[in-house]
């Protein structure tokens, strides 16, 4: 009887649990998010060569679907391009790269809402180099027009692109473009013709300095 008493009197040894990450961390192992993988889109657009073949295999088109199809690629078209005469920053990825960005806007319309003697340079330049065939004499006086003219443009490059530095940091003081750039691509754009430009002009000359850059409702 003593012996039963003292088996029933010792404790029962208690089962070992396997350490957990709280108890080595000290605190709770944070749960890693549920990340559900990227999916593509429901109807990806078609690159030029997958397009050629949906056209292969949907036949050959009617010729009431070719004149719909032009109609459409042609108010595509002027829809784009009104885009980006607004300046619509919903239009500006149909630009060339050179042309992206709203600081290129902005000297754009700098540069278009001034009247300069730059863009006239091209047809004052081609008209020396067809007149430089007569005398001598002539010559001489063409090449003095030309320099003349090439020491206006360079003080026109000048004011302008301090101008540029001036709305161009007033505007967008944080911008990553480099001046030197802007600069470059302003005095490019100054001495084309103006109905040569491209993208083609959106401020007059009358325009005011507050309008530049903005968009046209």
């Amino acid at each position: 009887m003593a012996k039963k008493s003292v088996q029933a009197e010792t404790p029962a040894p208690q089962e070992t649990q396997p350490a957990s990450a709280t108890d080595k961390k000290g605190k709770a192992t944070p749960k890693r998010p549920n990340q559900s993988k990227a999916r593509p889109p429901a109807n990806p657009p078609l690159t030029a060569k997958e397009k050629r073949e949906a056209q292969k295999k949907a036949g050959p088109l009617t010729k009431e679907q070719k004149k719909q199809a032009k109609e459409d690629l042609r108010n595509e078209r002027a829809r784009i391009a009104e885009g980006q005469w607004k300046g619509d920053p919903l239009f500006d990825k149909y630009h060339l790269p050179r042309d992206r960005g709203p600081e290129r806007l902005l000297v754009r319309d700098i540069v278009d809402s001034r009247w300069s003697v730059g863009q006239y340079y091209m047809f004052g330049a081609f008209a020396i180099l067809i007149l430089s065939t007569g005398s001598v004499q002539l010559q001489s006086y063409l090449f003095i027009a030309l320099v003349v003219l090439t020491a206006v443009i360079v003080f026109e490059s000048v004011l302008l692109a301090r101008r540029v530095k001036r709305i161009v940091s007033k505007r967008h003081p944080k911008t990553e473009l480099r001046m030197g750039s802007l600069y470059w691509y302003a005095i490019q754009r100054s001495i084309m013709p103006r109905s040569m430009r491209n993208p083609r002009p959106r401020m007059s000359y009358k325009a005011k300095e507050d309008d530049l850059g903005k968009v046209v409702k």
